[in-house]
């Protein structure tokens, strides 16, 4: 019945759709192919949309700040809290790495740079795969500032407080921090936002009326423009590099909301003919093993994507890369569970000798 719905819930039960929806978009943004030309309404659309296709990464911060709400309360350890968050990124991230190394000739010291994240917080964050250091970074610091925030008696002030602090040493580091690392700053709240979100998800009951709704609809067209504002005349909206900030902000947790609305009207649909359902699988599929998504893309984009552009069309160039970038993507995943189910065999055999050394003893 209606009574017992809690639309916060919409998110944790389309949330694997929603990461395949933000990872298709972070491939749009990097690699898609522009179709539409001529300078008319529909090349401008496709233009937007590939232009603002980070807006992706702050879904899945977002995303990742509800998560790991949840994630922290089923773990036993705070040791076995990192190695799942270590076990989830590391493969596709080193395996790329160590691929690229050998296909570009990296020496060892450049290698160990990236991988280690050195280059990420000593030079420029996009010199490699960019969100995986930054990801793991908020990942180590979460712990910690769980702690405080689960112990706040009013959790809104406290997140509200945290925020103001962030913003007042975003503005201070003006002029005397490099800008790339803004795109990583300029994040943290939605993160932030995120935890806060995880716990009225797990502690609240909301039901979305009408008005709701609509307030999300307009917040998403409120982030959209100020998206277009930033991106295309460069307006500086609180924060330096303003494009992956506020809007953005505006853009994830409305969209993520909508989204799911309506994925959710589709599927209770019945003259629609399975769409919901069918949409729910495909984006869910790629939910599976976005990060390796991530890592692939830009790996194959550097490579395979001109040859296919040479020998076909448009349209038929990113049908064609998709799809080995999907191939790729999911090998990349099976491999990754394949080698940690060795890991993990490996560490429980030696326990097992450990413990059956003692009791001979």
């Amino acid at each position: 019945m209606r009574e017992e719905r809690n639309d916060f819930l919409l998110i944790n039960k389309y949330r694997t759709a929603l990461m395949g929806f933000a990872a298709l978009w972070i491939l749009i943004f990097h690699e898609w192919v522009p179709v539409f030309e001529g300078g008319g309404k529909l090349q401008a659309a496709e233009e937007f949309v590939k232009r603002i296709g980070f807006c992706g990464v702050d879904i899945f911060l977002f995303l990742s700040g509800i998560g790991m709400t949840y994630a922290i309360k089923k773990t036993r350890s705070l040791s076995a809290f990192y190695y799942k968050r270590l076990k989830r990124i590391l493969f596709p991230f080193i395996a790329v790495a160590i691929v690229s190394a050998v296909l570009e000739g990296w020496p060892m010291v450049k290698l160990l740079k990236y991988v280690s994240g050195a280059a990420f917080y000593l030079e420029d964050i996009y010199l490699f795969l960019w969100f995986v250091p930054a990801v793991l970074t908020l990942y180590l610091l979460f712990p910690l500032y769980y702690h405080f925030f689960e112990r706040a008696s009013n959790k809104i002030i406290f997140s509200g407080c945290i925020l103001l602090v962030w913003l007042l040493l975003s503005n201070m580091a003006r002029g005397t921090t490099r800008a790339d690392l803004y795109g990583f700053t300029n994040r943290i709240p939605i993160f932030l936002i995120g935890i806060l979100m995880g716990y009225f998800f797990q502690n609240r009951t909301v039901i979305f009326d009408r008005s709701t709704w609509i307030f999300l609809g307009l917040m998403l067209v409120l982030g959209l423009y100020l998206e277009y504002l930033a991106s295309y005349t460069g307006m500086y909206i609180l924060v330096p590099v303003s494009d992956c900030c506020v809007p953005n902000i505006l853009i994830a947790v409305s969209l993520s909301f909508l989204l799911c609305r309506f994925l959710d009207l589709l599927q209770e649909s019945r003259h629609m003919w399975g769409l919901g359902d069918w949409l729910i699988k495909i984006f869910g599929f790629y939910g599976k093993f976005t990060l390796e998504l991530y890592c692939i893309q830009e790996l194959a984009g550097e490579r395979i994507l001109p040859e296919i552009a040479a020998g076909h069309g448009k349209i038929v160039t990113n049908l064609i890369f998709f799809a080995i970038v999907t191939v790729m993507a999911f090998l990349m995943r099976a491999a990754g569970k394949y080698f940690w189910r060795l890991i993990d065999g490996g560490v429980g055999y030696l326990r097992r000798e450990k413990q059956d050394n003692v009791e001979t003893v």
